[in-house]
């Protein structure tokens, strides 16, 4: 992989070495013996995996999230606020619906809602495996904090559970899954 920016290798360095030491403790092995392969649209997975522990990664500016499931797809992603978003990005990738949703906003909520819609459709289709072979205009999420996304432009169709969850002010993250989970469990961990 290459990198324009130090820091930007410097932060998939440090993320990819946090992934690989989470990992090993879940799959009781050494770090350095973890070894990923790549669906067909580039979303990692463990090689020799017979606990079928699914796992996505996200990082926006200074911070990474991971997401682990056992034997269920997994996507997560974690949006850096900026205040001076452009709303024409919103008007180009969002559904009209969601789009419709961010201009109701007053100014003040719109920067807010405009990256709860985007972590939520990013995590949607990293669960999907489908990164950008997904156009994020063909279905709509909404402001709530959790729902469920039925996708009938698949075939064959498929429902999408996303959640937000809490991270840094100035930060939105969500979660998706294939099925339903019952329980999540967060941890965090400092450098």
């Amino acid at each position: 992989m290459r990198f324009h920016f130090p820091l930007h290798r410097q932060r998939f360095i440090i993320t990819r070495g946090l992934l690989r030491k989470t990992l090993s403790q879940y799959l009781d092995t050494a770090p350095d013996q973890i070894r990923f392969i790549y669906g067909p649209h580039g979303k990692p997975y463990l090689e020799n995996n017979s606990l079928d522990l699914q796992f996505n990664v996200s990082h926006s500016a200074d911070l990474a999230v991971f997401a682990l499931t056992a034997h269920l797809e997994i996507g997560v992603d974690i949006e850096k606020m900026e205040p001076d978003f452009n709303e024409g990005v919103a008007k180009r990738f969002f559904s009209p619906t969601e789009y419709a949703q961010l201009m109701a906003l007053s100014s003040d909520e719109k920067m807010k809602g405009f990256y709860q819609i985007w972590s939520k459709k990013e995590a949607i289709i990293k669960a999907l495996g489908q990164g950008v072979f997904l156009s994020l205009t063909d279905f709509s999420v909404s402001l709530q904090a959790k729902e469920s996304i039925t996708l009938t432009h698949l075939t064959p169709p498929s429902i999408c559970y996303v959640e937000h969850f809490a991270v840094p002010e100035h930060y939105q993250a969500a979660f998706a899954t294939l099925e339903s989970i019952g329980g999540v469990s967060y941890y965090k961990a400092y450098l």
